[in-house]
């Protein structure tokens, strides 16, 4: 569906609904708009994450995930 190429953004998808809450922000379940596939997608709060002092950790799970 998605290339390496492609630059994918967050218009790509329709949000569906919340899945879960954390301590930076929420996760929610979407489907991407051109196709039939789900996914989780996290969004953290930037002002919560500099807060904490965990800009380091969310980095490293960045690029884990990626």
């Amino acid at each position: 569906m998605f290339s390496m190429s492609t630059e994918i953004t967050k218009n790509d998808f329709q949000s569906l609904y919340v899945i879960g809450r954390g301590g930076f922000g929420k996760v929610w379940k979407i489907q991407a708009k051109k196709g039939e596939k789900y996914y989780a997608m996290k969004e953290m709060l930037k002002a919560r994450v500099i807060a904490k002092r965990s800009v380091h950790s969310v980095v490293n799970e960045k690029k884990f995930l990626s």
